[in-house]
């Protein structure tokens, strides 16, 4: 339903100013003074009172079948749109609004804009252990960015702006606390236009640090860019490709951030991080100074793969980052630059010296190196087995994958795997699980990225474990919204992951990680009202996805996976052998094993 037309406002002009109405009526009004058009959430009568007047006001409500689905949708909505729009989700208060703890630590973990609306039980009645009551501030302190509880119910349209404020500035999920009883009633107050009262660039970093980074690059022999998460929200993209095309040095995607530099460019060399371009790794292996632009660079991100130590210990490293408080965080940097990407990167490319980018046969080189890497990934992607090989379905459905596609991944073996198949020329069309690592983001992630862009694909890829716990309930949901969103289900009938450190770690002592009675997912899907496919045999994968994404339907294609391919353990960093104590626990493989 479309807003009533009103008669337009001047740009510096509140859109009510000292004016009568609701607490509800001026949650709203601030929403549509920011152009919401979209909540997620599961009805609860603690939000009924501007539940019921959301047609009116043109945002549309999104029922959903889980509260932590309804987060991740947000999470998912608002990285689609390059963090410009946050997403927005609310559920009853009490066990809804707990519901959403995973989702909204996932969001803050993704540096992704989400305003969670969480009611609480009535005024009167906290503190006495009552009806679904629960101190949510408490429980979501370490979740978000900022939060508020709502003293003076007047002040609702104030939290609304403080909300957009810090999400937008903080990149992250914020919450706005307040008694259902606070809804209501008539208060005076103001609805204002966004430009009245929030900022939209922090601007460049310092000059001088700008020019002595530019000098850095200009003496290096062997620069190397990392492109992160940073360079899609701050739109920096061009002036990244510029100052690859000056220093001719290859730019790398930052860990579960392929989106973030076109791999169309010649440049581009692909993915870093776990199951991710092994054309990035030994490009980076072999700098001598190392620009990352908005990343954080995650130590997750950097460990050792396909047996290398990659990242250039010997490296000068220069790290460009809005937040200062990312700056040298996880990584020794010689000089950290605190400001927009865009502008700080336009600084450094117009400080080069003349002699910088002197070796022009670098791009020659780092365009074979990362068509020698896509051919070998080619290779050891084609085999005709069945249950079908991981590798090979991951390489036939990225290639059914039409231009702009919306992707998200879960978390997972084979999910992560995807890593290093997934390439796109477009920000904001990857969308992963990130550093939280929880199961079930991918789905709803991809309906959410697919309500807030809907002439574009959106795919889902998920394992048969995640699929398993609270996403093909979601199913419904796209059924029923007519939201044509495209599941991926590797079925290996395993946790893989944790199989996959069973193996590495503990002799093939498997416990707890096969899923032998999996059902027929497509079938399931089929049963809620979606197209529904299985594929049994490699040739036919292609052919599946194709008619998914042309169905204009809901869909979920279930590809029986054999599980037996494995990459690097998950956490080397973080496993090591067993040693046991007691005589009883001693098994084949422990450390101290004398069998």
């Amino acid at each position: 339903m479309s807003r009533q037309q009103e008669p337009p406002v001047p740009e510096n002009a509140p859109l009510h100013e000292g004016e009568t109405m609701t607490p509800s009526e001026a949650l709203l009004e601030q929403f549509v003074a920011e152009d919401a058009d979209v909540m997620f959430g599961i009805v609860g009568s603690a939000f009924m009172d501007f539940l019921d007047i959301m047609p009116q006001a043109g945002i549309r409500y999104l029922p959903v079948r889980h509260e932590q689905n309804a987060a991740h949708m947000a999470d998912g909505y608002a990285e689609a749109l390059c963090g410009r729009e946050p997403g927005i989700c609310v559920a009853q208060n009490g066990p809804g609004v707990t519901n959403m703890v995973t989702g909204i630590k996932a969001a803050q973990l993704n540096h992704s804009p989400v305003i969670m609306l969480s009611p609480a039980a009535t005024t009167g009645s906290i503190g006495t252990d009552g009806f679904q009551e629960a101190d949510t501030m408490s429980i979501f302190d370490e979740c978000v960015d900022w939060q508020g509880r709502l003293e003076d119910n007047s002040r609702i349209a104030e939290y609304v702006r403080t909300a957009y404020r810090e999400s937008l500035t903080e990149m992250g999920p914020t919450q706005i606390d307040f008694a259902r009883d606070q809804l209501y009633g008539e208060i005076e107050t103001d609805v204002l236009q966004p430009n009245q009262y929030r900022q939209e660039s922090i601007g460049a970093a310092d000059d001088d640090k700008v020019s002595d980074a530019a000098a850095m690059l200009s003496e290096a022999d062997s620069p190397a860019i990392i492109s992160g998460l940073g360079t899609i929200y701050s739109d920096a993209i061009d002036e990244i490709a510029d100052l690859a095309e000056a220093l001719n040095a290859p730019v790398a995607n930052s860990y579960l951030h392929n989106d973030s530099f076109p791999i169309s460019h010649p440049l581009a060399v692909g993915a870093l991080g776990y199951g991710g371009s092994k054309a990035a790794m030994e490009s980076l292996s072999e700098a001598d100074c190392v620009l990352a632009v908005g990343s954080r660079l995650s130590g997750f991100g950097l460990l050792p793969q396909y047996g290398m130590d990659w990242f250039p210990e010997d490296a000068d490293v220069i790290q460009i980052d809005a937040d200062a408080s990312q700056i040298g965080r996880t990584t020794r940097v010689e000089l950290g630059l605190v400001g927009d990407a865009a502008e700080t990167v336009r600084g450094l490319a117009s400080g080069l010296d003349a002699s910088a980018g002197a070796d022009e046969g670098r791009v020659e080189e780092i365009e074979q190196a990362y068509a020698d890497w896509k051919g070998e990934l080619e290779e050891m992607s084609q085999s005709d087995q069945t249950p079908i090989h991981p590798r090979r379905a991951l390489w036939d459905v990225a290639q059914a994958l039409p231009e702009n596609t919306m992707v998200a991944t879960d978390i997972g073996n084979t999910c992560s795997m995807a890593n290093a198949y997934l390439e796109f020329d477009n920000p904001g069309n990857f969308l992963a699980a990130g550093t939280y690592g929880n199961c079930g983001f991918a789905y709803p992630a991809a309906i959410g990225a697919k309500v807030a862009r809907p002439d574009d694909p959106a795919v889902a890829l998920v394992g048969d474990g995640a699929w398993g716990m609270q996403s093909l309930n979601e199913v419904m949901t796209a059924v029923r919204e007519d939201i044509p969103a495209v599941a991926v289900v590797f079925n290996n009938m395993e946790w893989g992951a944790e199989k996959q450190n069973q193996y590495w770690f503990y002799n093939d002592r498997f416990v707890g990680t096969d899923l032998p009675e999996n059902p027929d997912f497509a079938e399931i899907a089929r049963d809620m009202g979606a197209h529904g496919t299985r594929v049994e045999q490699p040739e036919n994968v292609r052919s599946a996805m194709t008619d998914a994404l042309q169905s204009g339907e809901p869909a979920v294609i279930e590809i029986m996976t054999d599980g037996t391919e494995l990459l690097e353990p998950f956490r080397r960093d973080a496993l090591d052998d067993p040693e046991r104590v007691l005589e009883k626990y001693r098994q084949p493989g422990d450390a101290n094993y004398e069998g």
